[in-house]
């Protein structure tokens, strides 16, 4: 067992040890008889003590303690948002909880509504947290975090969601301020509404531009929002405003009908691209948004010093399908230092480019080229569609044939889908390990087989057929903790596949310990698949109750639950019969294709982070390419897209102050292999392309003079905004009649913040900052996600109603939670010394008697021999401790004497 580590909270008393010790050691080696050397030994090991008592060792240990009259926060959301719930749930429940717990009142009111900052608040594993609320958190630490904050730390977070009394629409436009001049771009207009019960509400709406309608229409929304693309083409350059107005029978608040964004619309950005072809669908994309440059090679512009020039002069470089023999170590040194101060490079591939043939010598493999990108030039080692965690469940329970159609046990039809899963040819390139659930007596190692390799399949498919009945009950959570300590040392994305009879509410476990153990498979990126095998009559109950181990008291399927709530990407097969589940995987997971008629393979496109810039609101499901570059993605970068085998497309990284890119597929055309024609043909994939350039250009603004950024805003809410300053001397920027104060935060970088109290377009230099409604009145209605982060702390979602009559039933009145004590070593290091001490003093003692008894023998055999002659020896240094001893003796006989006494009475 190992002891706990302690820590010194006053380390610097410990080097008092070392001339301690030293003098000790000295003088032990100088004492002369066994009685110095004891004496000595023993002070300086007192000694020692003492001192590290100064020090003061602790030790952390995680302790339960009970409150009998526990803490109960109550955060009150009296926002905006909530005027279209019923009022004074707050004070109600306030009053009502007083009397049983130790309440707070904490209330959120203003211009936005920062319920992350109050739940860290008040997270601190003591506290039981009710918010009440409608879950729409817009200002601060993001909800999700500060609920993984509660969970850490302990603690329950509850929430109470008044009666929605009266409907209302919301309207915002979703786009970018800074646009280039005479493109097409893109914005969505996104309308939401507060009753989410799948009312249908009709609107109408109009877009202007610049005070000028150019699009009207109307729709139909019956759930939570809907959003409705557009374009804007803008043919002057500065300041414009893009206005959307809604109007709705339905509606009961006019401030939220109304959203202007302002648009910064200057020149088009210059952007060098490197061809051969400059005919090619990608110089063709980029030649529609951006003012190109098209050289065929980086040699055409001489001197190193005309290159650098050029560098400077583009915001992006582009270097499509490039020779590495073509490229100069200068050259390449001008190219680091262009992205290392600030510039933007897309490398796009082809047959002469990365490492398309092996041994060709056109390799960008460990050329100083290569240290630029994000990727190195050789196959990908990642072996299949992904790392695939098969749970299989052996629990007693599915043990059992309960009226299976093939007269099997469903143990047996899960062990026969896992089989089928290994043997599926969607898998043939994925890693395959398993766990068991239900059996603890297993020691699951975690161990891959790569079912490409026969003999590493078979091997597989034997231990997943020989597995025995477990000796537990179904233990998801259990199992869940010994694969993501696998998932921890792995990259990529895992597909976790959970096998059983759905018996899952079993030793003691409750659906939000389910729901907690599996979203943290979310945090590796986690797909999971649960397929459910079971019967009627194989549906599991706790003590005949209608909430059993299988669905709750409304007859939800708990696995089918759990897949709902999961916070990542999932599926929920079920086989009602106890059959064997052998999907379409291709279907409802992804992967390739093969188009029989021409014989071609097809490559699809999968987006591998959804939430990086570039892919957001991109669709690909559409796109395919039937070649590409196999590259590794290096350490710290970042792949957004991959193919359906799982290699990498689009990877990205930042390199010094720049951005870089590797696209690895061609421009369009490859010198007649055409490997991705669709990419630029079709728009989802045209619109990677320019996102693509759009992010490693990072500012699309000239690099002169003075730069203005600051994002649009909300009725008092806080807005940064950043100047650049390319000239010499210091920006003045004036609002109004106002000098702007700036503070410099880096280099040419100055920032002020502001706060607007009423609507309307500003404008600072002449660059505009638009501030629509209050904030409160764009997310109306129950926030969709607020139950899933609620239950991921173990807390529910009550109505006013439901939480006055069974919160106190369901939590109870007394709290029970662990907590981090500090233990002090101190008292154990001075009773160490205490009897040290003693025993020294009880050993010099006890010598010293005995020697007071071979006195009076020697004395008393001397008189006897001689009567006299013998002088009687001086006793009275022992007189005081044969005293002490007496009276000791003494007490100790009346002590035992009244303990005889007292135990004769109560007899």
């Amino acid at each position: 067992m190992a002891l706990p580590a302690f820590y010194f909270e006053a380390r610097y008393w410990l080097l008092l040890l070392i001339p301690a010790i030293l003098i000790g050691v000295y003088f032990f080696k100088k004492a002369v008889g066994k009685k110095q050397k004891i004496l000595l030994g023993t002070r300086t090991i007192i000694c020692v003590l003492l001192i590290i008592a100064l020090a003061n060792p602790v030790t952390f240990l995680t302790v339960t303690r009970t409150d009998r009259n526990p803490n109960m926060v109550l955060v009150s959301d009296t926002t905006g948002s909530m005027d279209y719930f019923s009022k004074g749930a707050g004070q109600e429940l306030y009053e009502f909880f007083s009397g049983r717990f130790n309440v707070k009142y904490d209330i959120i009111s203003g211009n936005y509504t920062a319920l992350g900052e109050k739940v860290i608040q008040y997270a601190d594993g003591r506290n039981q947290i009710i918010l009440i609320s409608d879950g729409n958190s817009n200002y601060g630490t993001d909800l999700d975090n500060a609920i993984d904050v509660a969970v850490q730390t302990g603690t329950k977070v509850s929430a109470v969601i008044p009666q929605l009394t009266r409907n209302d629409l919301s309207v915002e436009i979703i786009g970018d301020k800074n646009v280039i001049h005479r493109n097409n771009q893109e914005f969505i207009l996104r309308v939401q509404q507060a009753d989410h019960s799948g009312t249908e509400v009709s609107f109408t709406y109009e877009l202007s531009k610049n005070g000028v309608p150019f699009q009207r229409g109307s729709a139909t929304m019956n759930g939570t929002e809907t959003t409705i693309p557009f374009t804007a083409n803008f043919t002057a350059l500065g300041a414009q405003t893009l206005t959307a107005t809604i109007a709705s029978s339905q509606d009961t608040n006019a401030v939220n009908n109304v959203f202007t964004k302002s648009i910064y619309v200057i020149e088009k950005p210059n952007v060098l691209i490197v061809t051969a072809e400059s005919g090619a669908s990608l110089s063709q994309v980029i030649g529609t948004l951006y003012s190109v440059t098209v050289v065929s090679n980086l040699a055409e512009f001489g001197s190193i010093e005309n290159l650098d020039r050029a560098l400077n002069a583009s915001k992006t470089v582009i270097l499509d399908n490039m020779y590495i023999g073509n490229i100069t170590e200068e050259q390449t040194e001008s190219l680091k230092r262009y992205v290392a101060e600030g510039g933007g490079l897309v490398v796009v591939g082809g047959v002469n480019s990365f490492g398309y043939m092996a041994g060709a010598g056109n390799s960008y493999l460990d050329t100083s080229f290569e240290k630029l990108l994000p990727v190195v030039s050789i196959p990908s080692d990642w072996e299949g569609v992904q790392d695939v965690y098969l749970l299989i469940d052996v629990s007693d329970s599915s043990n059992t044939d309960a009226g299976v159609a093939n007269h099997e046990t469903i143990q047996a039809n899960i062990k026969k889908t896992a089989v089928d899963i290994v043997e599926n040819e969607f898998f043939k390139d994925a890693n395959i390990t398993y766990f068991t659930i239900g059996d603890s007596s297993r020691n699951d190692t975690g161990e891959f087989f790569f079912a490409g390799n026969p003999r590493e399949a078979q091997q597989l498919i034997k231990e997943i057929g020989d597995l025995q009945t477990g000796d537990g009950a179904t233990d998801l959570v259990g199992t869940f903790e010994r694969a993501t300590e696998v998932m921890e040392n792995r990259t990529g994305q895992p597909l976790v596949i959970i096998i059983s009879d759905g018996n899952l509410l079993t030793v003691g476990r409750t659906y939000n310990e389910l729901l907690r153990s599996i979203n943290t498979a979310d945090k590796y990126g986690s797909t999971v698949l649960f397929m459910n095998i079971y019967t009627n009559k194989s549906k599991g109950s706790l003590s005949g109750q209608p909430a059993g181990q299988f669905q709750d008291s409304r007859g939800r399927i708990y696995a089918q639950s759990l897949m709902r709530d999961y916070k990542g990407a999932s599926v929920y097969l079920q086989s009602s019969q106890g059959l064997p589940i052998n999907p379409n995987f291709n279907q409802i997971l992804g992967g390739n294709e093969t188009d029989t008629e021409d014989n071609t393979s097809k490559i699809f496109l999968y987006i591998s982070n959804p939430k990086h810039f570039i892919v957001q609101n991109l669709n690909l499901t559409t796109t395919e390419i039937s070649g590409y570059n196999d590259v590794t993605p290096k350490a710290g970068s970042d792949k957004l897209v991959i193919a359906s085998d799982g290699s990498p497309i689009l990877t990205v990284w930042r390199y010094g102050l720049g951005r870089v890119a590797a696209l690895t597929t061609d421009n369009g055309i490859g010198r007649g292999n055409y490997w991705a024609p669709q990419l630029y043909s079709d728009p989802g994939g045209s619109k990677l392309v320019t996102a693509t350039t759009n992010w490693v250009m990072g500012d699309p603004n000239k690099e002169s003079g003075l730069v203005i950024n600051c994002p649009d805003t909300y009725v008092g809410v806080p807005v940064t905004l950043r100047v650049h300053m390319y000239d010499e001397g210091l920006p003045i920027l004036m609002l109004g009649d106002r000098q702007l104060l700036l503070t410099l935060e880096s280099k040419d970088v100055y920032v002020t913040e502001l706060v607007f109290n009423q609507t309307g377009t500003y404008y600072i230099s002449g660059y505009p900052v638009t501030v629509n409604y209050p904030i409160e009145y764009r997310d109306i209605g129950v926030n969709p996600d607020f139950r899933k982060s609620i239950e991921s702390t173990g807390g529910k979602i009550y109505t006013v109603q439901e939480a006055k009559a069974l919160y106190i039933q369901m939590n109870g009145d007394k709290f029970t939670y662990k907590t981090r004590e500090a233990v002090s070593f101190n008292v154990y290091l001075l009773l160490s010394a205490l009897v040290i001490f003693l025993a020294e003093i009880v050993y010099r003692r006890t010598r010293e008697i005995k020697e007071l008894k071979r006195l009076h023998e020697e004395y008393d055999r001397r008189e006897a021999d001689s009567p006299g002659s013998t002088q009687r020896p001086d006793l009275s240094q022992f007189k005081r401790q044969n005293d002490m001893v007496a009276d000791a003796r003494n007490d100790a006989k009346k002590f035992l004497e009244k303990v005889k006494e007292k135990s004769g009475r109560k007899k």
